[in-house]
């Protein structure tokens, strides 16, 4: 089993990745901005910033960065998103160049990323006590026009994912504008709780009824699922809300979902493991990130997509799972450790490994979003300070209240 040593190790780990891989050159128009990977050092991720956002105020808690410097960190990154970063009615370029904070090339403007920076912006607005960064924040969330993404069909009332104006730009079939939609259960739930600050309510417990609840079973555990049954998008959400605090107004408990969906990943593996040698009970956890192929996108059931499983296991993905299986948790941690050295380095565990490809593949490259999800869900199972932090801002505590969340009993 993973000892305390271990988990500790990972979070300051994962604290140097941001600190080595965030811009935090004085004077320079990307300053806070973060790397999507070490394995692209020039561009940067507007989600990886938000989840930065939040590893400093890990930083600060736990004495890894002095006080001061992380609210200087802080206010610049706020300055850089606010200033800089190229937006459209508030919602961010997925990418930006690292250096001088221009959109990277014909990047889209997201919704779901920029709600992870948003995210990032709410939590270091309730933990540091600074009235700039306070002042910044409530700038850089009140600038988000959630209204100019809203359209309603066949009685759904529903978000678009992203816009994109250039003809031929990222994510663009045909003519340029409003791409896709999200219509089913997914990574997007914090979107709603944004949102609710500038909608009526009316409007904004539509949007949240909007997307679909499809439900499926496996091995037993019946989950509301994501199309691919990719475990990211069980948890980012869950990175910064406390779910397992609350019900939904339809009684729907998030976090007895996730922890579901995890014990059913867990279970696909374990089946797996008579054709696949990286899969079994310790070795488990398909998701998104790098590849023997590259960045992959892999799920397990149940699903809408079928799965495809291709040996890659995200390591990221079953650290993440920490607050809703610890014990399984843990104990592929510890197996990892000590059975697979090749998958913990400077910053923690690498994002991957494939035992299927041909030889052995050990990924030797960092994600920001999958390091900083794992970093997140490990400190929530250690002290819950991103929980606390987060769920009990104002922003998100009125949002609870006008989308019909119920206190646990």
């Amino acid at each position: 089993m993973a000892s305390p040593f271990m988990l500790e190790r990972e979070v300051t780990g994962s604290l140097q990745f941001f600190l080595d891989y965030t811009n935090l050159e004085t004077g320079s128009a990307g300053f806070g901005l973060t790397v999507d990977s070490t394995k692209k050092l020039e561009m940067a991720s507007i989600a990886a910033t938000g989840f930065t956002l939040s590893a400093w105020v890990i930083a600060a808690e736990r004495g890894f960065l002095p006080g001061e410097r992380a609210v200087e960190i802080t206010r610049g990154t706020l300055e850089t998103l606010l200033y800089r970063v190229p937006h459209h009615r508030g919602f961010f370029a997925h990418f930006t160049d690292m250096t001088t904070a221009e959109r990277y090339r014909k990047s889209e403007y997201s919704t779901i990323d920029t709600a992870l920076a948003l995210n990032g912006v709410i939590t270091a607005a309730a933990y540091f006590d600074d009235p700039r960064i306070s002042e910044l924040a409530a700038a850089i969330l009140e600038r988000v026009d959630w209204r100019f993404l809203v359209f309603e069909d066949a009685g759904k009332t529903l978000f678009h994912m992203a816009y994109n104006p250039d003809k031929g730009g990222d994510y663009v079939q045909g003519d340029p504008g409003f791409i896709s939609r999200w219509d089913m259960a997914a990574e997007q739930r914090m979107m709603y709780l944004q949102a609710t600050s500038q909608l009526e309510p009316e409007l904004a417990r539509r949007l949240y009824d909007g997307f679909r609840r499809d439900r499926a079973t496996f091995d037993g555990y019946e989950v509301i699922v994501n199309p691919r049954g990719t475990l990211f998008a069980y948890q980012f959400t869950e990175c910064w809300l406390k779910t397992g605090a609350h019900v939904d107004a339809d009684g729907i408990d998030w976090f007895e979902n996730t922890r579901r969906a995890t014990l059913a990943d867990r279970a696909f593996c374990m089946d797996l493991s008579r054709g696949f040698k990286t899969y079994h009970a310790d070795s488990w956890g398909i998701s998104a990130g790098d590849s023997p192929w590259g960045y992959d996108v892999s799920g397990a059931p149940p699903a809408l997509v079928p799965p495809q499983p291709n040996g890659t296991v995200s390591i990221y993905g079953a650290v993440s799972a920490l607050p809703f299986t610890p014990e399984h948790s843990l104990s592929m941690m510890d197996y990892l450790y000590r059975q697979h050295p090749q998958t913990w380095g400077q910053y923690g565990f690498f994002d991957s490994y494939n035992l299927d490809a041909g030889e052995p593949w050990y990924s030797s490259a960092v994600y920001g979003i999958d390091k900083g999800c794992s970093l997140l869900m490990v400190e929530n199972h250690l002290s819950g300070l991103i929980w606390d932090l987060y769920t009990s801002s104002p922003a998100i505590q009125k949002a609870l209240v006008a989308l019909g969340f119920q206190a646990r009993a």
